[in-house]
């Protein structure tokens, strides 16, 4: 039964692993389309892709499922499958929010001059919140909880770029009468930074999952991110 148990945990972590690599993906065909907004092959390449991270979310669940109910895991067992989990479920949205961007960058020309500093401010949210999903990864399959606990307080530098956007939009678009095309290349710039901070958020779910399987608490809720051992 040990080994079959075993072999099964090896089929979350290697579903899981397979999840993480799409939606890192989208991360890197997103970087693409900034540069090309109308790319036909990357915006279908993303699209595509999304359908495979929908279709690994339901297996994943489908397996803890099947794990909780042959196995009976107890203890560490238990948080680490629960863990599998709650980390394909942040890396599902993870990967909504991201074709979100995708499809709102073919909507506005990011390139245009007076949009440098939107620009260069999406770029740096969206490296950002790569590395940040790239670490929390990283932290849970390492076990890593010095590297959770980085992703938890990067997410702080994220928050930033979405309000310096909000700050810039209100300078750029303020005291004038706007045409439809201006109103809605706003909402397309306002939600491209938001969802990019909502993966920012998803890095930081994936972190405290992270620690919640180590150390066995659950953060969410006041722990002092200074009590780190």
């Amino acid at each position: 039964m040990s080994r079959i148990k075993q072999q099964q945990q090896q089929i979350l972590l290697k579903e899981f692993e397979l999840i993480s690599k799409n939606v890192l993906l989208q991360f890197a065909i997103l970087r693409k389309l900034i540069d090309e907004p109308q790319t036909e092959e990357l915006i279908e390449e993303a699209k595509n892709n999304e359908i495979i991270i929908d279709r690994l979310e339901i297996k994943i669940r489908e397996e803890v499922a099947f794990t909780i109910f042959k196995f009976f895991p107890v203890a560490e067992e238990l948080r680490r499958i629960i863990a599998y989990q709650d980390l394909t479920t942040n890396l599902e949205r993870v990967g909504d929010m991201v074709l979100n961007v995708v499809r709102y960058v073919r909507e506005v020309d990011l390139n245009r001059p007076e949009l440098h500093k939107v620009r260069d401010t999406v770029v740096k949210m969206l490296d950002d919140v790569n590395l940040l999903i790239r670490n929390a990864i990283l932290s849970f399959t390492n076990e890593q909880i010095q590297v959770a606990y980085e992703v938890i307080e990067g997410d702080d530098k994220v928050d930033e770029g979405y309000h310096y956007i909000k700050d810039l939009m209100s300078e750029m678009y303020s005291y004038r009468e706007l045409t439809p095309e201006e109103v809605y290349e706003l909402i397309s710039i306002e939600c491209i930074a938001h969802n990019l901070e909502r993966c920012g958020d998803s890095a930081t779910n994936i972190a405290e999952s992270t620690i919640y399987l180590i150390k066995g608490r659950d953060i969410r809720h006041g722990e002092d991110l200074n009590k780190k051992q």
